[in-house]
């Protein structure tokens, strides 16, 4: 699994998508993943407005799959109060799982990781235990034994 505890990030507030685009960023140089917050930022960006990344059920997934990222890494993040993310349902959303994959060395990666988050997130219980668990060891330890990637495709 590719998300660690120092990842998850619960009740936090955000007013808008550039709050926590930016947030995104700052995290993944944080974490070695990247060197530059403002590439990671724009890189998101790109993405989004391709086509937006928040879903159904209050839960946005924005990704980039990008030179900028040395490694792959997932971020967490429970809303204290949702935002407008102009969602499929046309929901606020509440949950949201920040991707960032290397262009390079990593091609299957990136949908392994889409493909078992959505394959978790349809779950109502799922779903449930990602907006109600309050301890961030408990949500990891779940996470972890419901969410598998291979971290070396």
């Amino acid at each position: 699994m590719l998300i660690a505890r120092e990842n998850i990030f619960l009740d936090q507030n955000f007013n808008n998508k550039k709050d926590i685009f930016c947030f995104l960023a700052a995290q993944a140089v944080a974490q070695g993943w990247a060197e530059d917050a403002k590439k990671i930022e724009a890189d998101l960006w790109a993405r989004e407005n391709e086509y937006s990344t928040g879903f159904e059920s209050q839960i946005a997934i924005p990704h980039a799959k990008t030179a900028n990222v040395i490694h792959a890494g997932v971020i967490f993040i429970r809303l204290q109060q949702p935002i407008d993310w102009e969602s499929l349902d046309e929901q606020p959303v509440q949950i949201v799982f920040g991707l960032l994959v290397p262009e390079s060395g990593a091609k299957r990666l990136h949908l392994q990781i889409i493909n078992s988050l959505a394959t978790q997130l349809i779950e109502e219980d799922f779903r449930t235990r990602l907006l109600t668990t309050s301890n961030k060891e408990d949500l990891f330890q779940y996470m972890k034994s419901r969410l598998t990637v291979e971290e070396n495709v």
